[in-house]
């Protein structure tokens, strides 16, 4: 329709009349053409923050609202452990608000939201300030869970989940002289490390059997006490807490074998509950969380939930990843309405008190299945303890506590459902790695799809993606696409990408492998086109090096030591797929790889005198030549790696050693037909 004049809307009830100038013969557009969607967002934690980000990366103009009701700004509650140890400052624990130039029609109200009256679609803050949506999306996180214990309103007891509690328990430590903190999971131990930290005498009280119970299983929790009671504090597990006893404030703790521990100070960090009662009084379905369908939305169609407080197929996540993901989903969701939302996969990737642990799937207590089967990895010395659970030769979960490098690519298994080959689980059980050579553990080298940032859900390919179009340092990586933003345990995984970590380290013995590399090129050029030698017409004019090549005796010696050492090396490159101690560093062996490339050349010279051959001997010479060009163009590469950018390097290396490792394979069949030719027939 075309018209001419001005054209006067609401385009929201109470909203003043927009005015449209259309100039004559102009196509009148549909009315959301000109409308901005209107988007209101119930909790500014982490995952309502992203959820903003995520619809203002899709939808710019968007006008959102977000709801806050700590007054406060948006903060990163993972880090309330650090700030409580001083680790970190106040500041920088703040999240990242949407630049006002960009996102104009983005609002931030710090509102405590009362009432959810669905029939206006408004919502009513504690003020009586009523704020209309076209889209509502609840992002109300959950709340400490305080456990029914006669005494938890006594002076002293806190709990540990908002930044006024991390603030509360701050002021309480310069006069706590022993604090017993009740709980065992991640939250707990932190509490106690930062209370610990503040020179408090600690006990923590666990009821479960042992220590992060839904995380690890027996053998590395025992390992994990051994740590935390190391650092001095007392750890009493299978010990629920019976009573908090005082007279107005904290005396003891009581558990319910009767012991009595004397403390000042109790902090409780038992779980948490998720914020569902705002939407139980509006009409919507709950169960241990606000109940969402694959489109994360209610069983209203224009209501979503995130993070913390919902509940998907009976499945509520109390871990910020897959808060993450659900923020994402349902932001394309009201916006384009394609994603759909399956699930998450529990990946737990932490440092605890310093060390590193790794969990996912069903690692803890697996149920008996058939063909299910569970490899363990134990390293005394090294303090490391790994777990695999495979059913049927797939990875349905995975336990590491301590370094494990591989742990990334693990997570791809998981996360793909890939295979683990029976050389692999043998592996597994004698060396902890699936994969021998250190060098696959390289991010460089992980599948695209392959999550690097765990918190944001952030594959290597995406973070690449940014690489390519400009970003430079791990800061601007951050910048485009949230790499590295919430815990920061993936930023050197970035920072390899990036190649950013510093000058680029030089291999061992490079030097060496370059000019050896080098010398077995000039070599197998000097084999492919040197004019043969020829024959002397005399006794007398017979050179050593014709009595050489011609003599049966010296051809067989000079042809079996040819033999000899082309067996060493193609052995040699096994080696490539171990990594143990006891056999020293792989780049001295790839220098001798290469040393013996080059001898290999020469003995060649002296069993052929620079003869090519015909049919069969040709063309083991033609692949025995190619073989060494290709190896020693692999070996130039690696050497003069650290002057390239990662990438590139990478690239080339892995493009002339696997056309190394092709042309070798015809080399057997080619000497094994060469020696029956000469002996047989």
């Amino acid at each position: 329709m075309t018209t001419n004049g001005v054209m006067r809307v609401d385009a929201w009830p109470g909203d003043a009349p927009l005015e449209l100038k259309v100039e004559a013969g102009t196509e009148l557009l549909a009315l959301e053409e000109y409308r901005t969607r209107r988007v209101v967002v119930v909790g500014s934690g982490p995952v309502g923050m992203r959820f903003c980000e995520e619809l203002l990366r899709l939808e710019p103009n968007a006008e959102i609202t977000l709801l806050g009701n700590e007054a406060v700004a948006p903060y990163d509650r993972v880090q309330l452990s650090s700030l409580l140890a001083g680790q970190v400052k106040r500041e920088a624990i703040d999240l990242r608000m949407p630049d006002k130039a960009k996102a104009p029609n983005f609002r931030y109200l710090v509102a405590t939201v009362k009432v959810i009256h669905r029939d206006k679609k408004q919502v009513e803050d504690s003020l009586g300030q009523c704020h209309p949506y076209e889209q509502l999306v609840l992002a109300t996180g959950a709340r400490a869970h305080i456990p029914n214990i006669p005494g938890n309103t006594l002076s002293g007891v806190f709990q540990f989940r908002t930044l006024m509690d991390a603030q509360s328990i701050s002021a309480r430590v310069a006069r706590t002289v022993h604090a017993v903190v009740i709980g065992g999971g991640l939250l707990g131990l932190e509490a106690a490390r930062a209370l610990l930290k503040a020179g408090t005498r600690v006990t923590l009280i666990q009821q479960g059997p042992h220590l992060m119970n839904r995380q690890l299983d027996q053998k590395s929790s025992e390992l994990l006490r051994m740590d935390v009671e190391a650092l001095g504090i007392k750890v009493i597990t299978n010990a629920g807490v019976r009573e908090i006893q005082g007279d107005g404030r904290v005396d003891a703790v009581k558990t319910y074998e009767g012991d009595l521990i004397n403390c000042d100070t109790v902090v409780l960090c038992a779980g948490i509950t998720p914020n569902k009662e705002i939407a139980l009084d509006a009409g919507l379905k709950v169960g241990r969380g606000i109940v969402v369908d694959e489109r994360l939305a209610t069983n209203d169609p224009d209501i979503y939930a995130v993070g913390e407080c919902c509940e998907h197929e009976g499945q509520t996540y109390g871990l910020v990843s897959p808060g993450f993901e659900q923020a994402a989903i349902a932001a394309d969701v009201i916006v384009h309405n394609q994603s759909r939302y399956v699930g998450s996969m529990a990946v737990t990737r932490l440092k605890v008190l310093g060390q590193q642990v790794c969990s996912m799937g069903d690692v803890v207590e697996p149920a008996k299945r058939p063909r299910l089967t569970e490899l363990r990895y134990f390293n005394a010395k090294a303090g490391q303890y790994r777990k695999m659970t495979l059913l049927k030769g797939r990875v349905i979960g995975a336990l590491a506590y301590g370094e494990w490098s591989e742990s990334g690519r693990v997570q791809s298994l998981y996360q793909n459902g890939f295979y683990v080959w029976p050389w692999q689980a043998l592996s597994f059980i004698l060396f902890g790695r699936l994969w021998l050579r250190s060098a696959d553990t390289a991010v460089l080298q992980w599948p695209e799809r392959t999550i690097v940032c765990n918190c944001q859900r952030i594959s290597k390919g995406e973070i690449s993606a940014v690489i390519a179009e400009g970003c430079t340092d791990v800061n601007a990586v951050q910048e485009a696409c949230g790499a590295g933003s919430v815990c920061g345990t993936c930023k050197p995984l970035v920072a390899e990408l990036l190649g950013s970590e510093g000058p680029r380290t030089s291999e061992k013995a490079w030097r060496l492998v370059l000019v050896t590399s080098l010398l077995s090129l000039l070599a197998a050029g000097l084999m492919a086109f040197w004019p043969e030698a020829q024959s002397a017409t005399s006794v007398r004019e017979t050179s050593l090096f014709e009595r050489i090549y011609s003599d049966k005796f010296w051809k067989q010696v000079t042809g079996f030591s040819l033999l000899g050492v082309t067996v060493i090396g193609l052995l040699m490159s096994l080696r490539k797929r171990f990594d143990v101690e006891w056999m020293g560093a792989f780049p001295y062996w790839r220098a001798l790889h290469t040393g013996l490339g080059l001898f290999c050349v020469v003995l060649l010279v002296f069993h052929t005198g620079f003869h090519l051959g015909s049919n069969l001997n040709f063309l083991l010479m033609l692949n025995f030549l190619i073989l060494v060009v290709l190896g020693s163009s692999a070996g130039a590469v690696v050497s003069l790696g650290h002057y390239l950018k990662p990438q590139a390097a990478m690239r080339l290396k892995k493009f002339w050693t696997w056309l190394h490792v092709i042309v070798s394979w015809p080399l057997p069949a080619l000497i094994g037909a060469h020696i029956m030719s000469v002996y047989y027939f």
